[in-house]
């Protein structure tokens, strides 16, 4: 067993203790190192989470301001809409103001219509009474609407001639003389109008027999379909169905102007 001195074991202890440091200066080292990158990593941890709430508080920042406005603009619009709702409000009282003044100007115009009608026919009258007065009720009033329903209503292509206060003798007969007070001659008829300022069921009847006797007085007529019609201002209703006994037209006044009475009736039947 070898002899080992006090010397040789103070230097191992020695030894030990300067490896023992060594290696505990390594373990402080690396510790250190280890803090050191810990430390860095919450550094940038912290970093990152202040930026994060940062970034969170101006979001948040942001949202408020939004929601401020829209509360600003929800709060115009409501103002908008009160506006809007009290103009309805206006709009509806004046259409209903509208709709009642539409309603009396209807009616007034229909009044006045009325009255213009009334007018017109009292005004007819009395033009008609004149021209009975003065004479003169055949070229005022019958010739100048023969002329016009000859056109309008019996369809005359042309009027070949037009007649007024016609007198014809009898060619059998030397002392006898026809009177005709409007004639309207067509290519394929003849109008044979008669005035009566108060036309009477004998009226009718003369009318009747005048034109039986036409041809005779106009043969060169002969083979055109003649056309009967009385007028006047108003004609009796009685006289009016003699008249349409007779196939005579009768002709008055209407709401504007000379109207055929009968010519329903008689066209009617496919006999005008």
């Amino acid at each position: 067993m070898a002899y080992v001195t006090i010397e040789d074991r103070v230097d191992r202890l020695e030894a030990l203790f300067g490896q023992f440091l060594t290696e505990m200066a390594l373990i402080n080292k690396r510790a250190e190192e280890r803090e050191k990158a810990a430390e860095e990593r919450f550094l940038r941890y912290q970093a990152r989470t202040e930026e994060a709430q940062r970034e969170a508080e101006d979001r948040f920042v942001r949202f408020q301001d939004e929601m401020r406005a829209f509360k600003d603009e929800m709060g115009v619009f409501k103002d908008e809409m009160r506006v809007f709702k009290d103009e309805m409000g206006v709009f509806k009282d004046e259409m209903g103001v509208f709709k009642d003044e539409m309603g009396a100007f209807k009616d007034e115009m229909g009044e006045f219509k009325d009255e213009m009608r009334h007018a017109r026919r009292e005004m007819d009258k009395k033009w008609g009474a004149l021209a009975n007065k003065m004479g003169t009720i055949i070229e005022d009033i019958l010739a100048p609407n023969l002329r016009r329903l000859a056109r309008e209503h019996f369809g005359f292509a042309m009027i070949e001639d037009f007649m007024i206060r016609r007198s014809r003798r009898h060619p059998g007969e030397p002392r006898g003389e026809g009177e005709f007070d409007t004639l309207v001659v067509g290519p394929a008829a003849v109008i044979l109008g008669e005035a009566k300022s108060s036309p009477t069921a004998e009226h009718a009847d003369e009318l009747s027999a005048k034109v039986a006797s036409f041809f005779t007085f106009f043969p060169e007529y002969e083979g055109r379909r003649l056309i009967p019609v009385l007028g006047s201002w108003a004609i009796p209703e009685g006289v009016v169905g003699r008249l349409t006994k007779h196939r005579i037209y009768a002709m008055q006044m209407g709401e504007e102007t000379m109207e055929l009475a009968n010519a329903a009736t008689l066209e009617g039947t496919g006999d005008s």
